[in-house]
């Protein structure tokens, strides 16, 4: 089984899938008022990507008196879009350069390509909510955090809803591939090879 359900009044989990994330930013003409004003974005969807660990040490630190204060300030997050819509995105961007508009999504839905991560469906009764989640795409560039304090207080207030969350090995596949995605290493120029070096090899 790729999802299991998420756990209520318990510390998030990295892998876990939230609802209606709300993400908050500072107008940037206000910055210098006495006042700024803040806008309001808010995520369809979104997978935490902050390790386990934290999360516990944090959760802990902030539910046990005696605890030690090991919190983190904000949790990470890359939001995540219904696959239709990831679908349309990705091949106006990449169609342009490749006419074979099916093979492009294929290696997407196959998690070929290292900027997006596929998932599949969530059956409802393994959606929290019980209401099944439709296929969803993360896009490895789109990752935001929000204020711990401020994401469990959502939670808590039933503004942003815990839906499910993946379980091994598959929590560790997406976690793996975000950290190659940021660990890549932009090079000045590709590697080329000599004309006709493939027939030589074949001879």
């Amino acid at each position: 089984m790729i999802y299991a359900k998420s756990v209520p009044e318990s510390a998030l989990r990295q892998g876990e899938l939230l609802s209606n994330v709300v993400q908050l930013f500072v107008e940037l003409h206000t910055i210098a008022q006495e006042s700024p004003r803040a806008i309001r974005r808010n995520h369809a969807f979104a997978y935490v990507l902050s390790q386990d660990c934290d999360l516990d040490w944090d959760f802990n630190s902030r539910t046990k008196p005696d605890a030690r204060d090991r919190t983190i300030p904000s949790i990470l997050l890359c939001e995540a879009m219904p696959a239709i819509s990831a679908a349309r995105q990705i091949i106006a961007v990449d169609g342009s350069k490749n006419t074979d508009k099916s093979r492009i999504w294929r290696r997407v839905k196959q998690n070929k390509d290292e900027r997006y991560q596929f998932f599949s469906k969530v059956e409802s009764s393994l959606d929290l909510q019980e209401q099944g989640i439709d296929e969803l795409v993360i896009d490895f560039k789109r990752y935001f955090s929000v204020p711990t304090g401020e994401l469990y207080k959502r939670i808590e207030l039933g503004e942003t809803h815990r839906r499910c969350r993946l379980r091994s090995p598959y929590l560790e596949h997406l976690s793996s591939r975000f950290a190659f995605y940021l660990s890549r290493v932009a090079l000045p120029e590709d590697y080329h090879s000599e004309p006709g070096l493939v027939r030589r090899y074949n001879t």
